[in-house]
């Protein structure tokens, strides 16, 4: 697939989430991603639209904290990958509509997942109402570019994704892009977003 690119400051696209499975259930929901970028700050909202009844929604912000693990319930994701190929450095993004959050570093493809610890704190606001669930953040991205050990000079790849767990216990995997057989966010062709240049932050 080719990437999209956002290659301008302040630039916008929202992009479409499909299930990797279509099920009688995913096709009363619907999943896009707005990505805006303004030099080093990346912003992202996730609209989920549908019957939510359908839906394990944690409650909201019960726990604005670091959590382990969210992708076992409804979680939005999303990775930045520095350089392209199995080899090159990314990190995974953890999203919870309950307000818990991660981030992880991987020096390749499923490689020493670990915390990054980059990152104290990811406030983030989540919306919910009978047919809509709305989640925002806003990131600064250069304090990448400081934290990679390898990579430095690529250019800056994104991948956008979502666990949504359905009742009574099914997961469904969301992402902008499916390139493997079997679902997975972190495939090296997942990332079809490009990034624009970004300055490293100095804070």
């Amino acid at each position: 697939m080719i990437p999209f690119a956002l290659t301008s400051l302040a630039s916008a696209a929202t992009f479409a989430l499909k299930p990797f499975e279509a099920t009688s259930e995913t096709t009363d929901l619907a999943l896009t991603a707005t990505v805006v970028q303004d030099n080093n700050i990346l912003s992202l909202s996730y609209l989920l639209t549908g019957d939510l009844s359908k839906v394990v929604i944690p409650k909201i912000g019960e726990a604005a904290q670091r959590e382990d693990r969210l992708w076992e319930k409804t979680c939005f994701e999303f990775f930045i990958k520095m350089g392209t190929g199995r080899s090159a450095a990314y990190w995974e993004f953890n999203l919870s509509p309950n307000g818990g959050w991660n981030v992880f570093s991987l020096p390749g493809y499923r490689q020493k997942l670990k915390e990054e610890r980059a990152f104290l704190q990811l406030p983030f606001s989540t919306q919910v109402s009978p047919e809509t669930l709305r989640l925002e953040i806003s990131v600064d991205i250069g304090v990448l570019r400081q934290q990679a050990l390898v990579g430095r000079g690529q250019p800056l790849h994104m991948g956008v994704s979502a666990v949504i767990l359905l009742l009574p216990h099914q997961e469904s995997f969301w992402a902008i892009a499916h390139p493997a057989a079997q679902a997975d966010f972190h495939h090296p062709d997942s990332f079809v977003i490009t990034l624009a240049e970004i300055t490293p932050s100095t804070s």
